[in-house]
């Protein structure tokens, strides 16, 4: 498996494509929105409306894709709403990537439909943007914001362990003071990723791309 760790999608950027060009080549994608929030998607139609085509959201997370060179007929998208086999969609794909929004909401979704294992036990490339990062780790913190009323530790999915994110780092005090207490409460090194910096973690060797700080740890 090899994880790649973003805050959003803007991986067709110079800063990330010479570490990208040869990770993000196989045309089976599945992208997992299940981040959202209540008020965004409660059933199909709604969905729809965020992340099916022409929605609001849907061109953004395409775009990288296709600058990459995939076709739209290429990239899959996981419905929580429809009644496909989702455990048998991320069976077939080779490249899972999780959206951003709320990653305990996301966690808490892949649980309801069955697939928490699918997704523990594929071995493709899981990339993902903001929470969709976050949830990949064993333990991460929450930095307070317009959706987290208090810092927290929460568990992820596992899939990379031995460190944590601050995710949309702009170096503040808060997202400082939190990247600090996470570092002493969890004993791992946090890396703060600004918007054009993220992480690929293969063989568990990191490697950094773009504009990312380590915090603890081993410098």
């Amino acid at each position: 498996m090899i994880n790649v760790l973003l805050n959003y999608y803007n991986f067709d950027g110079e800063w990330a494509r010479p570490y990208l060009q040869n990770i993000v080549t196989d045309k089976r994608v599945l992208i997992i929105p299940l981040a959202f929030r209540e008020s965004q998607a409660w059933d199909n139609a709604s969905w729809q409306s965020v992340y099916g085509k022409h929605g609001e959201k849907y061109d953004n997370i395409l775009k990288p894709f296709l600058e990459y060179g995939y076709a739209e007929s290429d990239i899959n998208w996981l419905n929580c709403y429809d009644d496909k086999d989702h455990a048998k969609q991320i069976q077939n794909a080779s490249l899972l990537f999780f959206t951003g929004g709320m990653p305990e909401k996301a966690i808490r979704r892949m649980e309801e439909l069955g697939i928490t294992d699918a997704v523990r036990d594929f071995n493709g490339v899981v990339m993902g943007a903001s929470a969709g990062a976050m949830l990949q780790l064993e333990l991460y913190h929450i930095t307070p914001d317009e959706d987290y009323e208090s810092y927290e530790i929460c568990r992820g999915l596992g899939m990379v362990r031995g460190f944590d994110l601050e995710v949309h780092y702009l170096a503040t005090d808060l997202q400082n003071e939190c990247t600090d207490r996470a570092v002493k409460q969890l004993g791992l090194p946090v890396y703060q990723m600004r918007h054009e910096g993220g992480l690929v973690v293969q063989n568990g060797t990191i490697t950094v791309m773009g504009q990312v700080n380590k915090v603890g740890g081993i410098k």
